[in-house]
């Protein structure tokens, strides 16, 4: 028996307290964090992960629906039995949830990309749902293991690094002047062919600092995490850029035709980039 059936069927056999208690402590946990993400309505992720996992055999057990039962009360805004919850279950396409569980199974994944903890914690929870009936079926098996293989999709680092540095609103871009360090802050960014760029004054000393070494490094922070990227700054000339930014930023694009400056682009090579929390957990982007 592998070391997943014998999961399973630990949950199958646990005490109905204890059971209940370990369900009930992991939703709080996953409530919290979830609604700690930006961007994520934590309560309504949190229900369809959980609605999920009924549906990975296509049925609503009556052990599952005692289980989640306010899951449903929230959903039709009054006290359902178990006979309206299946005609619900049903009318939600559950009953035929292939299409739904790969929008899951998607949600899953990208969430796992910032909080593997997280990920885990809602892999577990989905378990227990389908392990409350004191069986977890083959269809339940094979949903609960597409949940843990490794990522089904391909999640873009550039994509996380740009919207980090939205989120973030502005950023330090650290260069060398001499041997001695520079910081200053940004807000600029575009994204362009699989790209992130920036712009600086070429009359400023950033851009000389640059030039000279190109070792740099974008620093951010969103709440408790950081993100860092460093790498090579190459300089690009690309007329693409100062339309988009013409468009975002008219004003600068013509203070700086009046006064004859040019913006000079660039992005960064031979890179590594993390996020990083306060207590110095780590996920590398590349």
């Amino acid at each position: 028996m592998s070391s997943f059936d014998k999961l399973c069927e630990a949950f199958e056999q646990i005490d109905r307290g204890d059971f209940t208690a370990i369900f009930n402590a992991k939703s709080v946990e996953v409530l919290n964090a979830l609604m700690e993400m930006s961007g994520v309505d934590g309560i309504d992720a949190y229900l369809h992960f959980i609605l999920a996992a009924v549906a990975a055999d296509g049925t609503l057990a009556e052990e599952e629906f005692a289980l989640i039962k306010p899951v449903f009360d929230r959903e039709a805004g009054k006290d359902v039995t178990y006979e309206e919850a299946v005609d619900m279950f049903k009318e939600m396409g559950l009953d035929d949830p292939a299409a739904y569980k790969d929008v899951i199974d998607t949600m899953v994944d990208i969430i796992g990309v910032f909080d593997d903890g997280l990920k885990d914690n809602i892999v577990l929870l989905s378990l227990m749902v389908c392990a409350v009936d004191g069986n977890v079926s083959e269809e339940e098996k094979d949903w609960i293991r597409q949940l843990v293989e490794p990522l089904t999709i391909q999640v873009d680092a550039m994509d996380v690094i740009d919207e980090f540095l939205g989120k973030a609103g502005v950023f330090m871009l650290g260069t060398c002047d001499g041997d001695k360090p520079r910081m200053r802050v940004l807000g600029l960014k575009i994204r362009l062919d699989g790209g992130l760029f920036f712009a600086v004054g070429s009359f400023k000393d950033v851009y000389k600092q640059l030039r000279a070494n190109p070792n740099c490094e974008i620093l951010a922070s969103v709440g408790p995490e950081f993100l860092r990227w460093d790498g090579k700054a190459v300089f690009v000339e690309d007329p693409r850029l100062k339309l988009i930014v013409a468009n975002m930023m008219p004003e600068l694009i013509k203070m700086y035709d009046e006064m004859g400056w040019k913006l000079a682009f660039f992005t960064l090579q031979d890179d590594t980039a993390e996020i990083v929390d306060v207590s110095n957990q780590k996920k590398k982007l590349f």
